[in-house]
């Protein structure tokens, strides 16, 4: 902590003004959003810190202990020794660390001897938290060392390739016939059975995979009510198997629903962004876990719950303890986690190091061939290469996953691939590259006894826009962009970092946008909107909305780092408001 002999500042700018490169990038790297525009100076860095969305946004990463110590600031500034008497003395001896913590956040300004808490804690920070200050136990009996940790990275990785494998293949059939939309939106229970059908895995786990690929934004619903893959779907093919892993694994992170409780997929209902918040707390919360204890979560589900509580005890409630059965199940099937315990890839996908959780992915090899058999079933001895699985799926059903996979060919299967495009020629090169062995007679004579001259010719041009959904409220920064917008400000200079603007602003009815607004409201997520301003121009702006009433949104404006006043009216379309994609 700074030394009272230094001069004492005046207000948070003040006191960021005096602070070192280092330390104002820790500020970004802990609030990301305060760079979400550049800020154009420390001015306006201290008017956002402060900004009722952002606090709020900060409260909810912090535990019981730091917002006890924010509660007893909230009203007056007060020395460390006197903080240290005043909050609960179960903390006590942990005073300074929780101080410069909040510090380190911005959410506390000035030295030892004089320490405030920002103005807008007192209005969003109600209660002081000391029912969970204090850390559950973990039975002490069941610490960290049985885990085999190599069998963890193998298991995982092998079920991260399997939810790939499902991926593309339900993505093949959005490819080659697009599925219709009901006039509500999302799938019929009619479509998803034949795609869970196709897929050879429960319906539940198929309205799952459904919501991800739509939240990754490789799937969509264009103007003629159909389900298609979009623009994204051709850039996320080209990338390594390890790259769209974490592609899919950040986007189920940041959705704002329980993909595997939900029976109607793609229609919207039921969203929250608060949804990916507590997803993101409970991994959070099971990383500790893991790192103390070999026991099960979900069988101590009690006491985990009140670690949970302990870190994050602002979302606390029912809800939330739905959000964290679901997370355990969830991260399970996408290979996030096995057996209750986090892979290192997990990790790093909940840090949002999307390079770190690629390199740390431990996908099981490829093999080079399958076998067919005169019964017309196919072994690949071991996971095929997505692309060969998702080509072989096209003309055989799926009999079982995992470590080897079976498949068998049959008249219908056949007249699909036909149906998709294969020719003779195409059956013919296919095997001969892919087949140990010349292909049985039997096979043979089915593909030619079904032949057909009727291929259906798949329009790879037209591809579905992706839509406007919110996701998680952290926008993700990284230490480099940190870094140099930092050192930036501290020179007097501007580091822009490049937005990423949204593809489209969507045009929506009076109700769905208003709806979309209080969400946003409500869950204190940015959101794009276009707006025509009072001289007749259009802009397109980043706000995060406070309140909404008579026709007017009143919201933080953060191209302007001020709170302004819009009329609904005047609003043209919105989307939400995302950084850009990282590059792995």
């Amino acid at each position: 902590m700074t030394s009272p002999t230094a001069s004492r500042p005046r207000s948070l700018a003040d006191d960021l003004r005096s602070r070192s490169e280092s330390e104002l990038t820790e500020l970004f790297l802990g609030r990301p959003d305060l760079v979400h525009p550049t800020p154009a100076d420390i001015t306006g860095l201290a008017r956002r810190a402060t900004a009722t969305p952002s606090v709020s946004r900060a409260l909810d990463q912090l535990s019981a202990p730091q917002l006890n110590v924010l509660f007893t600031l909230r009203s007056a500034a007060m020395s460390l020794d006197s903080i240290s008497t005043e909050i609960d003395p179960a903390i006590s001896d942990q005073a300074s660390d929780l101080v410069d913590s909040l510090r380190t956040l911005g959410l506390v300004w000035g030295h030892a001897d004089s320490l405030s808490a920002v103005t807008t804690v007192r209005d969003s920070l109600t209660e002081s938290y000391n029912n969970a200050v204090t850390l559950p136990d973990v039975d002490a009996a069941a610490k960290k060392g049985t885990t085999n940790a190599q069998d963890l990275q193998m298991q995982s990785g092998l079920i991260a390739h399997n939810f790939l494998s499902l991926v593309h293949d339900a993505l093949y059939v959005f490819r080659v016939t697009p599925l219709i939309a009901l006039r509500t939106g999302g799938v019929s229970t009619r479509e998803v059975d034949r795609l869970a059908e196709f897929l050879a895995i429960p319906t539940a786990d198929t309205c799952f995979l459904l919501e991800v690929a739509h939240a990754a934004g490789l799937i969509a619903l264009t103007k003629s009510l159909q389900w298609e893959v979009t623009t994204k779907y051709d850039t996320w093919r080209s990338k390594s198997r390890e790259q769209q892993w974490v592609v899919l694994a950040q986007a189920w992170l940041d959705l704002p629903l329980l993909g595997s409780e939900s029976t109607k997929p793609l229609a919207n209902a039921q969203t929250s962004p608060a949804i990916g918040v507590m997803r993101w707390q409970t991994l959070r919360t099971l990383e500790w876990w893991n790192a103390n204890s070999d026991t099960s979560p979900v069988k101590n589900w009690k006491i985990f719950n009140k670690s949970l509580e302990h870190f994050y005890p602002r979302r606390r409630g029912a809800m939330r303890d739905k959000v964290a059965k679901a997370t355990f199940h969830e991260a399970e099937i996408i290979g996030l986690a096995h057996g209750g315990v986090l892979s290192l890839a997990g990790i790093e996908v909940i840090h949002d190091h999307a390079s770190g959780a690629a390199k740390q992915l431990a996908l099981p090899k490829e093999v080079d061939h399958f076998l067919i058999q005169g019964d017309l079933t196919v072994i690949a001895p071991g996971p095929l290469p997505l692309e060969i699985g998702e080509q072989l799926h096209a003309i055989a059903e799926i009999e079982s996953r995992g470590a080897a996979s079976v498949y068998r060919f049959s008249a219908d299967s056949i007249r699909r691939g036909y149906q998709s495009g294969w020719t003779q020629a195409t059956f013919t090169e296919f095997f001969d590259t892919w087949a140990k062995g010349a292909a049985p007679q039997p096979l043979s004579y089915l593909i030619s006894d079904n032949a057909s001259t009727e291929a259906i010719e798949i329009d790879e041009s037209n591809r579905a826009k992706i839509p406007p959904r919110l996701g998680r409220h952290s926008r993700r920064v990284t230490l480099s962009q940190a870094e140099r917008i930092a050192s930036a400000l501290l020179r007097g200079e501007n580091a822009e970092i490049e937005e990423l603007e949204p593809e489209e602003i969507y045009s929506l009815n009076t109700s769905a946008l208003i709806a979309m607004l209080k969400s946003a409201q409500e869950h204190h997520t940015g959101v794009w909107i276009g707006y025509a301003e009072a001289d007749g121009s259009t802009s397109t702006q980043i706000v995060e909305p406070i309140r909404m009433g008579d026709g007017t949104l009143t919201a933080f404006d953060h191209g302007s780092a001020n709170v302004r006043t819009f009329a609904i009216s005047r609003v043209s379309g919105i989307a939400p408001a995302r950084m850009q994609e990282s590059t792995l």
